[in-house]
């Protein structure tokens, strides 16, 4: 509306008093002008980065080293059962070699540590292979594995691993009474059982030297796959 001046007027509207009122003008934008902007989104907040994924094969629960080790013990106490029975048959045919003799010869200490190494490769390889845990082991409720899914081992698998974790120590005892070489071998296997306990425990899988060479893995028993 155009007022006396040319001017145009504000808008009115009639109140509710009977008189009129301006009404307030909207801002009207230039014919071809571009729409506004639209306003910028709000910035998303700071989000947490998704948690490290654990080593080794999702599902399995890796023994610890303390586990490991008592069951060690206990299955160090059964070869060392093992290697006096042996030891008793021998002196019985008359080969003076054992845990308990002493002053052995090299022929009976070669016998004696060729025979306790068979016998203690089969306990051990029979057991990995037969009921996936030795009797230390099972009794801790552990079972070894193959490392890749936790399938049981190959008898391949089974006797790389006896070489390497119990095969020393073997030949330690059956050789332990030979004189001049008994107690440089025992001190030999002391150093490298210390290596497998400390390989064992710097892995995030707890693969100790031995597991590594064999491609296999000690694991609870509740929580094994395959």
């Amino acid at each position: 509306m155009l007022g006396s001046s040319g001017a145009p007027e504000p808008s009115r509207r009639w109140n509710e008093g009977g008189s009129f009122e301006a009404m307030a003008e909207e801002p009207m934008s230039a014919p071809g002008a571009p729409p506004p902007a639209p306003a910028p989104a709000p910035m998303g907040g700071w989000q947490a980065p998704p948690p490290a994924s654990s080593p080794g094969i999702p599902g399995f629960v890796y023994a610890d080293v303390p586990n490991r080790f008592i069951a060690l013990i206990i299955d160090a106490i059964v070869m060392f059962l093992i290697l006096i029975v042996i030891g008793l048959i021998l002196a019985a045919v008359g080969f003076n070699a054992g845990v308990l003799a002493t002053g052995t010869n090299i022929v009976s200490g070669i016998v004696y540590a060729a025979l306790s190494l068979v016998v203690a490769g089969g306990y051990f390889i029979y057991t990995w292979t037969s009921m996936r845990a030795s009797v230390g082991m099972r009794l801790l409720g552990m079972q070894v594995g193959n490392a890749y899914d936790g399938k049981t081992l190959t008898m391949e698998q089974a006797m790389k691993r006896f070489i390497a974790l119990w095969g020393p120590s073997t030949l330690s005892g059956a050789l332990n009474s030979v004189s001049g070489i008994g107690q440089i071998i025992s001190l030999a296997v002391l150093i490298y059982l210390v290596y497998l306990l400390y390989t064992t425990a710097k892995s995030p899988t707890k693969q100790g030297f031995h597991d590594i060479f064999a491609n296999t893995v000690v694991v609870k028993a509740a929580r094994t796959a395959g």
